[in-house]
């Protein structure tokens, strides 16, 4: 390779790498450092389910959606339901003021019994092993006012990562309903039939996780699609993990951050 070529390879892969640094750094200011929220279109309800998670996810998870500024500005319009009895200190969710129900192992079993006792017109999905920043469930909740919107999904923060994928996870999550992080209005759920609870069972006997991701991500947005659109958020969840054996795994959480930061600062000055 010539000289010349390899300075244009390495100066497109320098501007690939900008361009998706500043994307997510933008992506990550939206969620980071709100403004004022708006006051959501309906009544909302979240439901978080859990099985045998660690108290300091259950903590970061429970308490960021409690803090979430939209929350915080109006209270009166939110509901919190938690579901999951089993190896979980009930403890946590009770403090921060969720109601609590037990359901039996599933996780799609234990969303759908949320979703029936949901109060809200709107249903918020989320996951108990995840930190979400504080403008996120606003942002969330926005395309809503449009009575056209059925639903709305979001990203997640790919920690060191996102200067290669911060572009291309868009084109991902614009075809699945994120199962950490997404919101639908319960009349909706209803009209499509729900999940399709017999995946967790099929999940159980299997081990395999793509069974439930078809279902909860794919199947699950494709008929709520017939009603109506469903919008992509690239408001960013940042996902804590839990492994199967319920050990902590890597935590891809707030580090990456500041050093996107840096580089960009740095690129700026020079």
């Amino acid at each position: 390779m010539s000289m010349r070529n390899w300075l244009l390879v390495m100066g497109s892969i320098a501007g690939y790498l900008t361009t998706n640094s500043a994307v997510a750094l933008e992506s990550y200011r939206r969620v980071s450092n709100p403004g004022e929220p708006i006051q959501p279109p309906s009544t909302v309800s979240v439901v978080v389910p859990a099985w045998h998670e660690p108290d300091e996810l259950l903590e970061i998870s429970l308490s960021s959606l409690r803090g979430q500024t939209v929350v915080q500005r109006y209270p009166e319009l939110f509901d919190f339901i938690f579901v999951g009895c089993e190896g979980t200190n009930l403890d946590i969710p009770s403090k921060y003021g969720y109601r609590v129900l037990c359901a039996p192992r599933g996780k799609l079993r234990a969303r759908h019994l949320g979703i029936v006792s949901a109060a809200g017109d709107i249903v918020v999905a989320a996951d108990a092993d995840s930190f979400y920043p504080p403008g996120w469930l606003d942002l969330m909740l926005r395309p809503f006012h449009d009575p056209g919107v059925v639903a709305t999904t979001s990203t997640t923060w790919e920690g060191g990562l996102e200067p290669l994928v911060a572009l291309p996870k868009l084109l991902v999550y614009s075809n699945r309903m994120s199962g950490r992080g997404s919101a639908f209005r319960r009349w909706a759920y209803f009209a499509v039939g729900g999940f399709d609870l017999s995946a967790d069972d099929r999940y159980l006997e299997t081990g395999d996780t793509n069974i439930i991701v078809e279902e909860e991500e794919i199947s699950f947005r494709r008929r709520l699609e017939a009603l109506g659109r469903v919008v992509l958020v690239d408001a960013p969840v940042i996902h804590l993990g839990v492994a199967r054996s319920r050990g902590l795994r890597s935590q891809r959480a707030l580090t990456p951050v500041p050093q996107l930061v840096t580089t960009s600062k740095n690129s700026r000055s020079q």
